[in-house]
This record gives structure tokens, C-alpha cells and sequence, in this order.
């Protein structure tokens, strides 16, 4: 039987020495992006209780994404780096962007699929700066006064980001999506070239 995300995670938080764990414990609270995890959750979890609150949380895709990202942080680049190898692995159910088709250039997934829509979830969860994304996107004409009011009206990222999918990049079509990958590409390069698997 193949193993699940949830075992994965589990192997690898099971394999931290007892200070990386906590380590990694105070890194997860401290992230800025939404949602967040409260330090009182995570203080006394096990790797099994820990696995449980990142999937809840972040889901499965994210829960593997926000991992790997902490890992990092903490200077266990060895342990994200297998992490990255499974979200690779053929038999992964792992999104990641490294399983971009090359013909169909490095903005899309398939013929019919952008990439900004690929990973709509990553991207909601994971993009931090909105308010510089919305500028540029108005000043691009990507989207109207109107619209950047409304979406800055929400209180969380992960809202203005929905609403940004839901209305302007819904009816953008493939060059407005480019334009805004190109903008979150120049903002958050990082959280692009993870989603890219470079």
C-alpha cells in the first residue's frame, strides 16, 4: 500500500531530533501568512498531532507546501528536500508545478488549464502580499477602482484572494492571467519557483 501525505509528514517530523521539533513548532506560529496556527495548538503536539493540525489547517497540498517551508526556516534543508522528492514522485497526489508541460510554455499546466488556475489553492493560501498585488493589477488594468475597493473590503488574505478568482481572473482571460503571474512572480518568487518545482 502506497503512503499518504499524512505518513509522509509523519516519518519526517518523527525523524526531527526533539529541539528541531520544537524549532519547528515555534517557526509554524510565527509565519505571517494566513490562516494561522496558534502557538497553544502546537506546543505540546506530537509529530501525529502535529500532521493532524497541518492538514486540517492547510489541507493535504498545503499541509506538505507550509512543511517544506518551515523546514527550510529552520535549517533542515535535508528533510525538506525529501519532502520536495515525494511532492515530485509520480505517485504523489501533490500538486506541484514541475509537471508543467514544456510545449504548452511555463504559464500553462495543459492546454486548457493556466497555471495561476492550477494552483488556486496554493495560491490563496499561501500569497501574502495583496495589497502591492492589487496595485499592480489596477494600474495594469487588470482590474477596476471598483473592484481593488471590494477586495481590499475583506479582512483576510485568503478573502481577497478568492475574490480576485472569483470576479477579475475568472474574466481576464489567458493574457490577464499572465499579467498576473507575472506580478506574483515579481512579488513572491519564492512561493512561485516551489510551485514550479525549481
Amino acid at each position: 500500500m502506497s503512503k499518504t501525505v499524512g505518513d509522509i509528514l509523519i516519518g519526517v517530523l518523527d525523524d526531527l531530533g526533539e529541539t528541531e521539533l520544537k524549532k519547528f513548532r515555534r517557526k509554524l506560529c510565527d509565519r505571517e501568512q494566513e490562516p494561522k496556527v496558534r502557538r497553544g495548538i502546537v506546543e505540546k503536539a506530537d509529530p501525529v498531532d502535529l500532521v493532524d493540525i497541518l492538514t486540517r489547517t492547510f489541507t493535504e497540498d498545503g499541509a506538505v507546501n507550509v512543511a517544506i517551508e518551515v523546514l527550510t526556516a529552520i535549517n533542515c534543508q535535508d528533510v525538506a528536500k525529501e519532502l520536495m522528492e515525494f511532492k515530485k514522485s509520480p505517485g504523489s497526489c501533490v500538486t506541484s508545478g514541475d509537471r508543467m508541460e514544456s510545449a504548452t510554455g511555463p504559464t500553462k499546466m495543459n492546454q486548457d488549464k493556466h497555471f495561476v488556475d492550477h494552483h488556486r489553492t496554493a495560491l490563496i493560501d499561501r500569497v501574502s502580499q495583496v495589497e502591492p498585488l492589487l496595485d499592480r493589477l489596477l494600474e495594469r488594468g487588470i482590474i477596476t477602482p471598483n473592484t481593488y475597493s471590494d477586495v481590499k473590503a475583506n479582512r483576510t488574505t485568503q478573502n481577497r484572494m478568492r475574490e480576485l478568482y472569483d470576479g477579475p481572473l475568472k474574466a481576464c482571460g489567458p493574457k490577464g492571467k499572465d499579467i498576473f503571474l507575472d506580478i506574483l512572480m515579481e512579488l513572491e518568487p519564492f512561493l512561485i519557483s516551489d510551485l514550479k518545482g525549481e
